[in-house]
């Protein structure tokens, strides 16, 4: 399984496509980019479908563009509904065209890989974190960075629910587990636990 990342817009979000042969999905693309598109084209991939860990602008904002182009299916977490059917609080002007809203356990597939969703309320009130755990990697959007986790301070938000979703993570994934975030560089589980501030195991 090959992770390709980049970085997007004013808010360096993070969108990453995860392929193995010719079939991909594509995770968070926060903004069109000629780049993603690009990459796409040159390496002639599949497209399977577009995943989104939350609904915030910044994560959402390529969404239209790459449906559009490869004709694919958009999976958005289902608590996050309101940001994707209401322009006035995604800020784009439109609604954000999802084929499935989904929730905890839901699982997509791509070659022999299986994602897990795992639901993780705090950022948002949808937050997600996608997880092949066989393959010891997250997705974990705005609910976990390295040595930080996502803000609080915006609609839907608390601080008491990101905390016991981290918790959570914290107490189900191995060590080991690598976490791709939607802000930032990669870490572990193992590293949070001991050098996260914000989040300590109880």
């Amino acid at each position: 399984m090959n992770i390709q990342k980049f970085t997007l817009g004013m808010y360096k979000s993070n969108c990453y496509i995860v392929y193995e042969n010719q079939d991909a999905i594509i995770i968070d693309p926060g903004y069109e980019s000629a780049e993603v598109v690009a990459f796409i084209d040159d390496q002639k991939l599949n497209i399977k479908g577009i995943y989104i860990t939350h609904g915030h602008i910044d994560h959402v904002g390529g969404v239209k563009q790459l449906k559009s182009l490869y004709n694919t299916k958009v999976f958005a977490p289902l608590k996050d509904k309101i940001w994707f059917i209401k322009s006035d609080y995604n800020r784009l002007g439109y609604d954000i065209p999802v084929d499935h809203f989904i929730e905890e356990n839901y699982t997509l597939t791509l070659g022999n890989h299986e994602f897990k969703v795992i639901e993780t309320p705090g950022h948002s009130a949808g937050g997600t974190v996608l997880c092949a755990l066989n393959s010891l990697l997250c997705f974990s959007g705005d609910t976990l960075f390295f040595e930080t986790i996502g803000r609080t301070d915006l609609p839907f938000s608390s601080f008491e629910d990101i905390q016991s979703s981290i918790l959570k993570l914290y107490k189900m994934l191995p060590n080991q587990t690598k976490l791709y975030p939607g802000h930032g560089r990669p870490t572990t589980i193992g590293h949070e636990k001991k050098f996260n501030m914000f989040v300590r195991e109880k």
